[in-house]
C-alpha cells in the first residue's frame, strides 16, 4: 500500500512539474491589477461619453420623430464573450471612432452588454458585463500595443479581467483599424 501511494505521489509530482497548465491554466483570463483603478474609473463614467449611435438625426418622412436608439445584436459567435448578447456602444471620442480614424491615446470604447429576452425582435432584459478597451501609450508594459482590455461587473464595482486579455485579443488583433471594429448598419 505504501509503495502504491509513493508511486502515485511521484506521478503527480512529475505531472505538476511538466504540465502545470493541466492543474492551473490561467492563460485564458488575465487580471492585471495595475489596470484595475483605470477600468473602474471608466466603468463609473462611461455613460457620460454618450452612445455612439445616440445622436439627433434628420427627421424621417412627414416630420415624425426619429426612433430612439436600440440595442445592437452582437455579431460575435463566441458564447463566452460577446455572443448572444445585445449591446450599446459608447466611445470617449465618438467622431474618431465613427469616422474610423486611427485611435489616439485616451480613446476608450465601452460595450455595455445585455442578455436578451425572448421577444422578437429581442430587447435587453438583464445587464451582463461591461467590456472596456482603452488606449494608452503603445510603450506601456503589459498592453496590446497600448490597448488595455477589461471586463467589469454590471454594477461597475469589480474588475473581472484586465490587461492583455487573450479572449479579447484573439478577435481584436484581426481588425484593420488598430484593434477596433466598426459598427454595421442595422
Amino acid at each position: 500500500m505504501k509503495s502504491a501511494s509513493l508511486k502515485l505521489l511521484a506521478v503527480l509530482t512529475i505531472a505538476v512539474c511538466f504540465a502545470p497548465q493541466v492543474f492551473c491554466d490561467t492563460s485564458k483570463v488575465t487580471n492585471d491589477k495595475q489596470f484595475h483603478q483605470k477600468l473602474l474609473e471608466i466603468a463609473a463614467k462611461y455613460k457620460s461619453y454618450g452612445k455612439v449611435d445616440d445622436l439627433s438625426k434628420w427627421a424621417p418622412w412627414l416630420c415624425s420623430a426619429p426612433p430612439p436608439p436600440v440595442a445592437r445584436i452582437s455579431q460575435s459567435k463566441d458564447q463566452d464573450t460577446h455572443g448572444r448578447k445585445l449591446y450599446f456602444l459608447y466611445a470617449q471620442n465618438r467622431n474618431e471612432y465613427v469616422e474610423k480614424k486611427a485611435p489616439q491615446v485616451g480613446q476608450t470604447i465601452v460595450k455595455e452588454a445585455w442578455i436578451p429576452d425572448d421577444s422578437q425582435p429581442p430587447k435587453p432584459e438583464k445587464q451582463s458585463s461591461i467590456f472596456i478597451m482603452t488606449k494608452m501609450d503603445p510603450l506601456t508594459k503589459n498592453t496590446d500595443n497600448g490597448w488595455i482590455y477589461g471586463t467589469v461587473t454590471p454594477d461597475g464595482k469589480t474588475v473581472t479581467s484586465a490587461g492583455r486579455v487573450e479572449t479579447c485579443m484573439k478577435c481584436h488583433l484581426e481588425t484593420k483599424n488598430d484593434r477596433l471594429f466598426g459598427l454595421k448598419e442595422q
